[in-house]
């Protein structure tokens, strides 16, 4: 008889967080899983501090190097797969389990065969009435991700089971002998990190099988702050894997759409990049394009991670000696108080006032300063990425962005099918 459950949970540097997620994982009611504790050759202390916890009662796992999220799960999830675990249970090291989590996902997929993937349905550790994630859907339309629940109140209004395309391996269970088929196996460890989750629980659907999340399965996971990289980590493998995965998946039948959204996103990325004097990040982005088509894998070569140059500069000289602002939000109330906090750390002199008439500049908040079609200069608009249309040099990039994408994607569509070809070839 196989063994039921092995947790496996993923470390990098965050030593207090993982204690507490082993501790939520012994915590479970109604079953008794393994936990194997990987640990990606952190600096923090966490492997010391994880085996004077918790001793023999759980397995610590070194590798040598930061082997990136696939890799470092990888690490345990071969060690539960070759000791014949019915389930494998994977979770970050900053997610902690309800103590009747595990147990609901086993008793459901024990009575659903025919479910490969179940996840929990994750709150935010800050905010826990707010959900972070209840599974995920793929739109091979526009060739994005959209997460489902994300940020929403928990009102009860999403069902307790929800069929999706994948779930984030924050929290999920997986059926041992799915991810023991040679089309499913682990983790797809080329992606180095990010999109690797996504793919598994796309195989894993391909395979025939469901995916979904539980409602009463809970968990939660940390929020990462809202801080400026000091590099283009980010930029180079979410353009990379997100790129190279809808290159592979993508249906035959919807490549001309999906060579489109890919070189209108990157276009948009380029233009955006140009437009504020980010090259780096221009750089990154690039060559993550270029990485993509050719199918270039695993961890970052040489070049593709920078210093990360966003910058602010031109709106930035630009406010710092207005007096009085006034901001027509247009709806988007939460971005508002974003822009407005942003105005308040960067230009504190400069006041917001109740009309339009009392200002010395009035900003309008627009989703996408690229689409602005009002060029009169009469008020500066701003998007929620604080692009500003302030100056006729602006105005002049924002009238060639139409015509400009429509040539970018005419030159490239064809050399962008025609790599795809050669992907799926190999």
């Amino acid at each position: 008889m196989s063994k039921e459950i092995g947790v496996v949970i993923c470390n990098y540097n965050k030593k207090d967080f993982v204690i507490e997620s082993v501790k939520s994982v012994q915590e479970s009611q109604g079953v008794d899983p393994d936990i194997f504790v990987v640990d990606n050759a952190s600096s923090d202390g966490s492997v010391s501090a994880l085996k004077s916890l918790y001793g023999d009662s759980i397995t610590v796992l070194e590798n040598s190097e930061n082997l990136g999220g696939s890799g470092g799960f990888n690490t345990g999830l071969r060690k539960v797969r070759d000791e014949g675990y019915k389930y494998f249970f994977c979770l970050d090291d900053d997610a902690q389990v309800d103590e009747s989590a595990l147990k609901v996902l086993y008793d459901y997929m024990e009575a659903n065969p025919d479910v490969g993937m179940a996840g929990c349905r994750v709150y935010h550790l800050q905010m826990p009435d707010y959900i972070q994630q209840s599974g995920l859907k793929i739109d091979f339309d526009h060739c994005s991700a959209v997460t489902i629940g994300a940020d929403s109140l928990e009102d009860g209004s999403l069902p307790e089971v929800i069929e999706c395309d994948t779930v984030a391996t924050c929290a999920v269970m997986v059926r041992g002998d799915v991810a023991r088929r040679p089309e499913v196996g682990i983790m797809p460890e080329s992606n180095f990190i990010y999109w690797d989750d996504m793919e598994w629980g796309h195989r894993i659907h391909l395979a025939g099988f469901k995916v979904v999340t539980l409602a009463s399965a809970k968990a939660v996971h940390q929020m990462g702050a809202i801080v400026r990289r000091p590099n283009t980590f980010i930029n180079y493998y979410m353009w990379r894997n997100r790129t190279n995965f809808f290159l592979r998946f993508t249906p035959n039948d919807k490549l001309d759409k999906m060579s489109y959204q890919i070189l209108s996103a990157f276009f948009d990325a380029m233009y955006e990049c140009m437009f504020r004097n980010e090259h780096n990040i221009k750089t990154s982005i690039s060559l993550a394009y270029q990485d993509a088509l050719t199918g270039v894998r695993g961890k970052a070569g040489e070049g593709r991670i920078l210093e990360n140059d966003a910058n602010d500069d031109k709106l930035i000289a630009f406010i710092k000696h207005k007096k009085s602002y006034y901001l027509i939000d247009t709806g988007f109330e939460e971005d508002a108080e974003y822009l407005r906090n942003f105005f308040e750390k960067e230009a504190p002199q400069m006041k917001p006032v109740d009309s339009p008439e009392q200002a010395e500049v009035i900003f309008e908040l627009c989703e996408n300063l690229f689409a602005v079609k009002d060029l009169s200069m009469e008020k500066v608009y701003i998007d929620v990425f604080r692009n500003a249309l302030i100056d006729e040099v602006d105005a002049e990039a924002l009238k060639e962005y139409d015509y400009s994408k429509l040539l970018y994607v005419y030159m490239n569509q064809d050399i962008l099918i025609d790599a795809v070809k050669r992907l799926r070839a190999n």
